[in-house]
């Protein structure tokens, strides 16, 4: 699985927020603890790796460098891969306070917002890296730039009727931008996850991602078992979901 991709995973989950919102069933206890666990230690690695980088420091564990190209700073790799995650990470908060706010619940949004904070603070660290590593030129820092105002944008777009249905405008990255985007569009075209609106949203996260040479590297296992843990809470009937899991999670097993 490509880090591209996952930019894929956060606009069907979008797209299919509505059934997990009103008929996903309630997250298990194991469900909260994996997704729990898997971003802590995540955040950890995230972290140690930044620290090492920012002191000049070799990363020390060899699964992050899987699949780098030679030339590539590994604080750019590190960066993308954070900023990517993110849009993953935001999209998935907003849709548990939605689903808990619809379900009058108060089960799992201590922990998705502890991640959430969490993911913010990992983000703040990659960015004051590369403002300060010496490896990047001047069009690494915009390639990186790019790549940050890119998920910015297509996140508060993915998430911005969802945001506005149950109050969880925070969550924006730009509330202004947020909003006008949902003035933009029209909400009855995108309760359907098959409607037209859906499927251009689709197909503009794959031209604004997946040719992207800096985003064709391997994601980790972390963030590979992160997806699962997210998709599990989906109903049986999500076909295109479980569709799109099992072809790229049989990719990522065959390298």
């Amino acid at each position: 699985m490509k880090l591209a991709y996952l930019t894929e995973v956060a606009a069907l989950m979008a797209a299919h927020g509505r059934i997990l919102i009103e008929r996903g069933a309630e997250p298990s206890n194991r469900v909260i603890s994996d997704y729990y666990i898997l971003n802590r230690n995540r955040f950890n690695r995230w972290m140690r790796d930044l620290t090492d980088l920012e002191s000049g420091v070799e990363l020390r564990d060899p699964l992050t460098l899987i699949g780098l190209p030679s030339r590539k700073p590994q604080v750019k790799s590190l960066a993308e891969t954070i900023l990517i995650n993110e849009m993953l990470i935001r999209l998935w908060t907003i849709l548990m306070m939605a689903r808990e706010r619809y379900h009058n619940q108060d089960q799992i949004r201590p922990v998705v917002h502890n991640v959430y904070l969490g993911q913010l603070s990992v983000r703040h660290k990659a960015l004051s890296v590369c403002l300060a590593d010496s490896s990047l030129s001047p069009t690494d820092v915009i390639d990186i730039n790019r790549l940050r105002n890119s998920t910015e944008r297509w996140t508060d777009l993915l998430g911005c009727s969802m945001m506005n249905d149950f109050n969880l405008w925070e969550y924006a990255f730009d509330r202004e931008r947020a909003a006008e985007f949902l003035q933009d569009r029209n909400p009855q075209a995108l309760q359907s996850h098959r409607s037209e609106a859906w499927l251009l949203i689709l197909a503009g996260i794959r031209h604004s991602f997946l040719n992207r040479e800096q985003l064709q590297t391997p994601v980790h296992e972390d963030d590979r078992r992160i997806i699962r843990v997210m998709m599990s809470c989906f109903p049986e009937d999500s076909v295109e979901m479980s569709f799109w899991a099992n072809q790229r999670l049989k990719e990522a097993r065959h390298g």
